[in-house]
């Protein structure tokens, strides 16, 4: 049986990849060859039918944060944006979720600015129908979310942010070993804003990566997971660049995903044409790709 071998945390990072990618959501985008990403992003139209997932329980967002006062903010519909259903939420109860996020999260004051609403159904890599919304300030700097449009049950808040000049894109090993101070930060955001109920019971390093929009302009990111007493879990990513939080995926997302990851690896396993092998330290006949080492070869016979 053919598979891919590598440390668990790169797995799952490129397999996050894949959902960020689908989601339309960039929250850790992993720099990593093309071969290692294309062995596993090829197969994602092979999953079973969505109806197979395990979907969410957990009832629509409903509470308004403290202070928040609603923004004439315009709405527009994005380009690729599907038909939505009878049993969806509207794009201006999702939208109105969504501002609700940001302004909590990162304080964004919509005034006078345009979310671009997006209705993403239900596909063979889309285990739920989502909205999502952008917020372009300019083109080094937009906010995204993303809501189930069935629950209003929030799956992502975030930022994208970019800089031309600066940015260390390559991995940053003491990360894996030494990373107490960002322990201590995703700790005290994730109970700041309650991204998970209550207090914090354990934080996890998740792995590292960088972003580039189409100008060149780059961030390199580090992802955390925060789990709460009760076993519910959010995923923090910060800027390597700067420190500065860039966003969350909730304990919604995480569950899709995971299950996505389970059943992609599970076809790779089946059907994959090569075995890559992923470690941090060097092996025998691997290439070195931004601090990682990859050795591809031949299918099993």
């Amino acid at each position: 049986m053919n598979r891919i071998m590598s440390n668990k945390t790169e797995v799952r990072r490129i397999v996050f990849e894949t959902i960020a990618t689908i989601g339309v959501c960039a929250l850790v985008f992993i720099g990593i060859t093309q071969t290692a990403y294309s062995a596993i992003i090829n197969q994602t139209n092979t999953l079973p039918a969505a109806s197979s997932l395990q979907t969410s329980s957990q009832p629509p967002s409903s509470s308004i944060p403290a202070g928040y006062v609603k923004a004439d903010y315009q709405m527009q519909l994005g380009q690729y944006s599907k038909p939505a259903t009878a049993q969806d939420i509207s794009k201006e109860e999702a939208a109105e979720i969504g501002a609700q996020s940001l302004w909590q999260v990162f304080g964004l004051d919509l005034s006078g600015k345009t979310i671009e609403m997006t209705y993403n159904a239900v596909t063979s890599t889309q285990p739920r129908a989502d909205w999502s919304g952008i917020v372009t300030i300019n083109e080094n700097h937009a906010y995204f979310f993303s809501v189930d449009a069935i629950t209003g049950e929030l799956r992502v808040t975030s930022q994208d942010k970019y800089w031309d000049k600066g940015v260390d894109t390559g991995m940053d090993k003491s990360l894996l070993t030494n990373h107490a101070k960002l322990d201590s930060l995703a700790k005290e955001i994730a109970e700041k804003y309650q991204l998970v109920p209550g207090k914090v019971a354990s934080v996890e390093y998740y792995g590292q990566g960088f972003t580039s929009n189409p100008s060149g302009a780059k961030n390199a990111d580090v992802a955390m997971r925060v789990k709460s007493a009760n076993g519910q879990q959010a995923q923090l990513t910060f800027s390597r660049y700067n420190q500065e939080f860039l966003g969350v995926a909730y304990d919604c997302w995480i569950k899709e995903a995971t299950l996505m990851e389970e059943q992609i690896l599970k076809k790779q396993q089946e059907t994959a044409a090569t075995k890559i092998l992923i470690d941090d330290q060097k092996m025998e006949g691997a290439q070195e790709s931004r601090g990682f080492w990859l050795k591809v070869t031949e299918k099993s016979k």
